[in-house]
């Protein structure tokens, strides 16, 4: 009976520190870990982001095209959420998000949601945490300087962490 108590506390104690290290692997991202490569609004709309590190099994990322304000996302445009799969990412890898208005896919792990794009003022900000009040702000494009909303406390630099696709 002992014997099954402390199996039983053991167990509990793994589970709990893989929980842990499944929960810190997102939040040990940090600005610039993830980098934009293109943004498209086109009949298929989609972007490709490149990593800057490796990024551990299922790590979860969401991005999002509302405007920032400050302090939070705005209720009026989509979200995506990213699991990456089992597999870690390599840094230096591209991975391509394609058909976010219709059936939204990734070329590695998989994608939650849809997103549509707008041709002029729109941004899609990457981010770790709740769908409207992230954790920490990863990165940022936009085809128009006004689509961010404001960049103000998001630790993101235009022309290097939040870039403009004209």
């Amino acid at each position: 009976m002992k014997e099954l108590k402390i199996i039983s506390v053991l167990a509990v104690l793994v589970l709990s520190l893989v929980v842990i290290e499944m929960k810190s692997n997102a939040h040990s991202l940090k600005v610039g870990d993830i980098s934009f490569t293109s943004m498209k609004s086109t009949t298929s709309d989609g972007f490709s982001i490149t990593t800057a590190v490796k990024l551990p099994p299922r790590t979860k990322i969401r991005f999002t095209d509302s405007e920032w304000n400050g302090n939070h996302f705005g209720f009026d445009e989509s979200d995506i959420l990213w699991e990456t799969g089992n597999d870690t990412i390599n840094a230096n890898s591209e991975i391509k998000f394609t058909n976010l208005n219709s059936t939204p896919s990734v070329s590695i792990g998989s994608v939650y949601g849809s997103m549509r794009i707008s041709k002029k003022e729109d941004a899609i900000f990457a981010y770790t945490g709740n769908e409207r009040t992230p954790m920490k702000i990863l990165a940022a494009c936009a085809n128009d300087e006004f689509g961010f909303g404001t960049l103000i406390n998001t630790s993101l630099t235009k022309g290097t962490t939040a870039l403009l696709f004209q």
